[in-house]
């Protein structure tokens, strides 16, 4: 990650823009190809960035193949992402004809409990855009009000999640498999535990399976173990901290869970090669 990014980010690319607009907490990009050179340069393709903000995106053309909180996502045309506050993302690929519109937001509840793809219909492209279209028109309004903005991307956010419940009751697609349900379980509970829980039987534990089990699923699925995973997101959690809290090593070590700053700083060192106060030196470097 270059940085952490936040609304303020977005201000320079929407002086004088046509593509962007930006009111408090809440930016609208109405069009990326518009200023898909400029974003990519700031972003980064593979660059890991962490977003406390909620996010919708509307693919309107191309695809996109993403890692969000550590999952895989690609979305493609006619699709919709619905992504609440607080997380991790990756763009590892965009197509060349990749455009989408975004709105990026916060303090706004959203009806999904984790990221979400909501395939939108032909005949429901047209409603879902003009959400887009209204919020642009009142975000550039002289007289715009955030209440307006809310209700605007609550009703957004409310459709959205209609359509996904309407896809869910009429597919006939079975259920997911109980391992790639389980995998699923895993992933989300990682994201959401405390940062110090760190063993496989605490997982498995909450999971409500065995060690072995847990196991046994996470590398059929993953091609990887238990550890490594969580290993991977307790660097991503100390990398944000040690590049953007502004705390001492010493407190983010004890936040994460370690015994003690020298633990944390070998279990640093192995994994990334670096000790912890080196990483921060290199402020250059994406995380």
């Amino acid at each position: 990650m270059k940085r952490q990014l936040n609304i303020s980010d977005i201000i320079p690319f929407a002086i004088n823009s046509e593509y962007i607009a930006v009111h408090g907490n809440f930016a609208i990009i109405r069009n990326v190809e518009g200023i898909r050179e400029r974003l990519v340069a700031t972003t980064g393709i593979g660059d890991l960035l962490y977003i406390p903000l909620g996010r919708v995106l509307l693919v309107t053309e191309g695809s996109a193949y993403l890692r969000l909180n550590m999952q895989p996502c690609r979305v493609s045309k006619r699709m919709a992402l619905v992504i609440p506050e607080n997380f991790y993302m990756e763009v590892l690929e965009l197509s060349a004809d990749y455009n989408a519109r975004i709105v990026t937001f916060g303090g706004i509840p959203v009806p999904f409990k984790r990221w979400t793809k909501v395939n939108v219909e032909e005949l429901d492209m047209p409603r879902i855009e003009g959400y887009f279209s209204l919020l642009w028109q009142v975000t550039n309004s002289p007289t715009c009000q955030p209440s307006t903005l809310d209700a605007l991307l609550s009703a957004l956010l409310s459709d959205l999640h209609s359509l996904a419940d309407q896809a869910d009751a009429s597919s006939p697609i079975e259920a997911p498999a109980a391992a790639e349900q389980l995998m699923q379980r895993f992933f989300d509970l990682m994201s959401e535990s405390d940062s110090s829980m760190r063993s496989v039987g605490a997982y498995a534990d909450r999971l409500c399976v065995t060690p072995n089990h847990l196991s046994s699923v996470v590398r059929q699925q993953s091609g990887q173990t238990v550890m490594q995973l969580i290993n991977a997101h307790t660097v991503l959690q100390a990398k944000v901290m040690l590049r953007h809290s502004g705390q001492p090593i010493a407190v983010i070590s004890d936040q994460l869970g370690f015994e003690n700053p020298p633990s944390f700083t070998r279990f640093f060192k192995r994994e990334t090669g670096l000790t912890p106060r080196e990483f921060q030196k290199g402020q250059s470097g994406a995380i």
